[in-house]
């Protein structure tokens, strides 16, 4: 493997201790997978959610302090394991808040921004088209990869910590030009589609491919930028789909033929009874809902504006609640706006910061959810083992609120 001299210096503790430690674990990841060199990365987006790190994570996150880390590209991370807000309330055990509590020092000691959010586009972590950037969290890293044009692997919570170290990355895998054509070809027919059907037609994709990348034709020209999150989170759950293309409404498919002249390995068709086919299939129950949950990945200001005319005037019913998941960033917009005003009066927690994927769910045993992610009706009922339902937002709204 090629190296700079400023890689080289950083690799032989020319730049301390942590930069040493981080380029070792690179140069011998480069190695094995065949990489020629390593690629600049311009921010990082890590992971620091103590559900999902546990105590390896979160030692390997005070051993880089201890030898005086310091990361030297932006970085952001993604949602806490609690929510400051309402961890007590819900029953959050202390031992675990205090483990969360640390690794929120460690990565801020390291330099990190608090964005605490799978949606960093939207709190500042805005790379452009073409760069390079080491991110976490899957459907971030899908957007970053399909939506922004940006580059990025799916990549795991300690490499993250050596790229925002080193600002480095081994030259492999959707780095490379040659790795990001299109592979199988979808056809969508199903005319307008809601918030729900890009969601479900996420989750048809990632089913579909599994690791490779899908062209996507036929979405309505209303297609937003909400929608085109929805749809790489829900094919990153169901399936590996780092990147996919969109003609018309992705950069990559828009500038050139996303199969670069290649044909398509696979032609996949679509229509509404597929939808709807899917859509029951992810409700797994029957019953009424105990809890409400949105915002997977993060709500949007858009959003929050819809769940708040949704709410308005209206009251959960007794023995119901409704989590509403948004970043800090967004969180701060819509209390200047009303929003969570409006949200909360109606008694729905606004838990921002926070993510249900990668958080225990507290002292109340629920058995039935509600939810309008796909990506959440994919993970929580085996992560909290709960029955789903799976509906839009206002139909979300109208199983939790009094008659």
């Amino acid at each position: 493997m090629q190296l700079t001299d400023y890689e080289k210096r950083m690799l032989e503790g020319g730049e301390g201790p942590a930069p040493r430690f981080a380029m070792e674990v690179l140069v011998k990841l480069g190695q094995i997978y065949g990489a020629d060199r390593l690629v600049e990365v311009s921010s990082a987006q890590i992971m620091a959610h103590y559900g999902s790190l546990h105590d390896a994570g979160l030692e390997l996150a005070e051993k880089f302090v201890a030898l005086g880390g310091r990361f030297i590209i932006p970085t952001t991370e993604d949602p806490l394991s609690i929510c400051d807000r309402h961890w007590r309330d819900i029953g959050i055990p202390e031992e675990y808040a205090a483990k969360q509590e640390r690794l929120r020092q460690a990565v801020l000691t390291l330099g990190a921004q608090p964005a605490w959010t799978c949606t960093p586009y939207l709190a500042g972590n805005l790379p452009r088209f073409g760069q390079n950037v080491s991110w976490a969290e899957s459907s971030a890293v899908s957007f970053a990869n399909s939506v922004l044009g940006a580059r990025t692997n799916r990549t795991p919570a300690g490499l993250n910590y050596c790229a925002a170290l080193t600002g480095r990355m081994p030259r492999m895998g959707l780095y490379r030009s040659e790795n990001r054509r299109g592979q199988v070809l979808v056809r969508v027919a199903a005319g307008e589609m809601s918030s729900l059907d890009y969601n479900t037609l996420g989750l048809l994709i990632g089913k579909s491919v599994g690791n490779r990348i899908p062209v996507v034709e036929g979405l309505p020209d209303t297609t937003g930028v909400d929608d085109l999150k929805y749809l790489g989170a829900a094919a990153a759950s169901s399936g590996v789909v780092a990147l996919y293309h969109a003609p018309g409404l992705t950069p990559e498919a828009t500038a050139g033929d996303p199969f670069a002249g290649d044909k398509p390995q696979e032609s996949l068709s679509f229509g509404r009874d597929d939808f709807t086919a899917m859509q029951r299939e992810m409700t797994t129950a029957a019953g009424e809902a105990e809890l409400g949950v949105v915002g997977c990945p993060h709500y949007s200001v858009p959003e929050m504006q819809n769940l708040a005319g949704l709410l308005r005037g209206q009251k959960l019913k007794p023995g119901c609640e409704l989590w509403v998941y948004t970043s800090p960033t967004v969180c701060e917009l819509a209390q200047g706006m009303g929003l969570v005003e409006d949200i909360t009066a109606a008694g729905a927690r606004i838990m921002d910061g926070n993510c249900l994927v990668i958080s225990p769910l507290g002292k109340n045993h629920y058995r039935t959810m509600v939810t309008d992610s796909a990506k959440a009706a994919y993970y929580l009922p085996s992560e909290h083992q709960v029955g789903m339902i799976y509906t839009d937002t206002a139909g979300l709204v109208s199983a939790l609120v009094e008659g």
